[in-house]
């Protein structure tokens, strides 16, 4: 994924034997801390010293559970970026306008006793967490209407396994919801012998979509870099609106039938 970039700048007032501060920090997602529910908070000192940062602290009033990170970050001069990770929460979807993003940062210059409190403003809006506002809350709608899940796997040596995706209407559920596209991942490729969208209605509250999955790729490199092995996003269509992604749950069931196929496929341990 490309980083989403945040751009944002503040400067401490100054206290007592701590001259003011010149930070300046970027918020960034890369796939490790898409992985992680977190953001990267990219710390930047502008200024003429060294400033040492132990506490970074998201604001974030459109997102649930988000919670601040301690770190033993020093940041030296020069503007060169210092990564600390924090997590994000989940998006709380409510239907008012939320209040502005922010930043918090205890920090100091090197030299100083006395900490500093900068509080640093996102801009608004802001794409990155409209982004990861929207992914939370396509998934939200697409929970509140339906209930997926993986059907019981049947062992078809060296063809893979064979199951299927089980798509269930929930009581909070109103019209036609149709789950259009299925897609596997970086180890796992996805065949339909059949049909590959179904649709559930209150007539017919229940359908599932036979599946076959195989290993995609075999190499050392893909086992080592992938991040979501078994993340399944899945396209479902509400009424006549646009598909929303969301991703199939995955239990421990699944992991263990999916996992054994394709290390005795790839013959990895």
């Amino acid at each position: 994924m490309l980083p989403g970039l945040l751009l944002l700048a503040g400067c401490g007032a100054g206290t007592g034997d701590s001259p003011p501060l010149d930070l300046s920090v970027t918020a960034e997602q890369w796939r490790v801390h898409e992985v992680n529910r977190q953001l990267a908070i990219a710390l930047h000192n502008n200024g003429p010293v060294p400033v040492q940062v132990r506490r970074v602290e998201p604001v974030l009033p459109s997102f649930d559970g988000e919670t601040p990170a301690d770190t033993d970050a020093v940041l030296p001069v020069g503007g060169l970026r210092v990564d600390v990770p924090v997590p994000f929460g989940t998006g709380g979807c409510a239907p008012t306008q939320a209040a502005p993003s922010q930043v918090i940062v205890d920090a100091r210059p090197e030299g100083a006793t006395a900490w500093q409190r900068v509080t640093l403003d996102l801009p608004n809006p802001n794409p990155l967490l409209d982004k990861l506002l929207a992914i939370d809350c396509a998934a939200q709608k697409v929970r509140e209407s339906v209930t997926l899940r993986f059907g019981s796997w049947q062992d078809l040596g060296a063809g893979g396994v064979r199951g299927s995706l089980v798509a269930e209407r929930t009581a909070a559920a109103t019209g036609t919801i149709r789950v259009t596209e299925l897609d596997g991942n970086v180890l796992y490729r996805l065949a339909f012998p059949g049909s590959v969208a179904a649709e559930v209605t209150a007539a017919q509250p229940a359908a599932a979509i036979d599946i076959v999955v195989t290993p995609l790729r075999c190499d050392p490199h893909a086992f080592a870099e992938v991040k979501k092995p078994f993340e399944f996003p899945v396209h479902v269509a509400l009424d006549d609106a646009e598909p929303l992604v969301s991703t199939v749950p995955v239990d421990e069931d699944d992991k263990s039938a999916l996992d054994t196929m394709l290390r005795r496929i790839c013959k990895v341990p």
